[in-house]
């Protein structure tokens, strides 16, 4: 199991923080919001890049009464809110934050940071494409396995009954992210339960027993 490859083996947090690149926490400030606020929308006038110090963000489009889940934040994560889409504190948050223009220059005279900057981005693209595409073309029960071999990869750490994977959000935040009810995605997880290919740690928390058969659920 692995976690997210970072160019340079350093997050962005580490090169803002670090001495050698000290003037670059000069250029952000700290913003702090409570969970569930919405903190920018698309008719937001404000054009910035922030980076996530503290917590989860949401990125997600909303239309007709339907949300559909783009992204999740998590820290050390970047992002900018010239787009289209909202984003909500899944939990008490801070972020930090530079004016675009500014940002900008910040790449410009930085080539580590740029570099890392673009490995964040491409992570998050990957991610966006990806719930996208289960969206688009995979029924609940796929999109609600796609994500827990996703967690598995990324998250994963073997142990003696199998993959303990950190998830980082309850059965409501799961719900969001594939584009379901929180009632359907609980009736799933329960019988993956049942059915011993997952084991419950704690509300956040799981044990993949029988990776094999996860991968054939469908």
């Amino acid at each position: 199991m692995k976690g997210k490859m970072r160019l340079f083996d350093q997050g962005l947090l580490e090169i803002i923080g670090s001495t050698e690149y000290s003037a670059l926490s000069s250029m952000f400030h700290e913003k702090r919001y409570h969970k569930k606020d919405i903190i920018f929308h698309p008719s937001n006038a404000e054009n910035i890049v922030f980076i996530v110090k503290e917590g989860k963000i949401r990125v997600f489009l909303s239309s007709d009464n339907k949300e559909f889940t783009l992204s999740i934040l998590e820290t050390g994560d970047i992002f900018s809110t010239h787009t289209r889409a909202y984003t909500q504190a899944l939990e008490n948050c801070t972020l930090l934050v530079c004016n675009t223009g500014d940002f900008r220059q910040l790449m410009i005279d930085n080539p580590a940071f740029a570099m890392n900057t673009i490995g964040v981005l491409g992570d998050l693209l990957k991610n966006s494409i990806t719930i996208i595409n289960n969206l688009a073309l995979n029924k609940t029960s796929m999109r609600l396995k796609e994500y827990l071999l996703a967690a598995a990869e990324e998250k994963g750490i073997l142990c003696e009954k199998g993959i303990k994977v950190q998830i980082g959000q309850d059965i409501g935040q799961i719900a969001l992210t594939i584009g379901a009810s929180r009632q359907t995605v609980s009736t799933m997880i329960n019988e993956l339960y049942r059915s011993e290919v997952l084991e419950r740690v704690d509300r956040k928390t799981i044990i993949i027993r029988q990776i094999e058969a996860l991968r054939s659920q469908d």
